[in-house]
């Protein structure tokens, strides 16, 4: 077994909230998508099938930890993927998460 050493309690809350916030499969949407191409809301709002409200709101969680940000082309607001190492970090999960279940299958 890996020896690890247990990183602070603060440092520990941190990744918490990171995990929390990818923990819903429409924010992990929302980030493969903006991968693929920077995009609007109203074009992110399509895609996803939700309010633009709701998608705005998620951006600025996102934008919170880093993980997207955007420009302006004229009046719209384009968001990109800031921080793609974020992507490494989901796809890791996909894969250990598909180990996992064909354990239990």
């Amino acid at each position: 077994m890996s020896s690890y050493q247990a990183p602070e309690l603060k440092d520990l809350e941190s990744v918490s909230k990171l995990f929390k916030l990818l923990g819903h499969p429409k924010r992990l949407q929302l980030l493969y998508l903006l991968l693929q191409q920077s995009m609007s809301v109203s074009q992110i709002s399509s895609a996803l099938h939700w309010e633009q409200s709701a998608v705005s709101h998620q951006l600025q969680q996102m934008r919170a930890f880093n993980l997207v940000d955007y420009h302006r082309k004229g009046k719209t607001i384009i968001y990109h993927l800031k921080n793609p190492q974020v992507m490494t970090l989901i796809a890791d999960v996909v894969s250990h998460t598909e180990q996992l279940m064909k354990l239990y299958q």
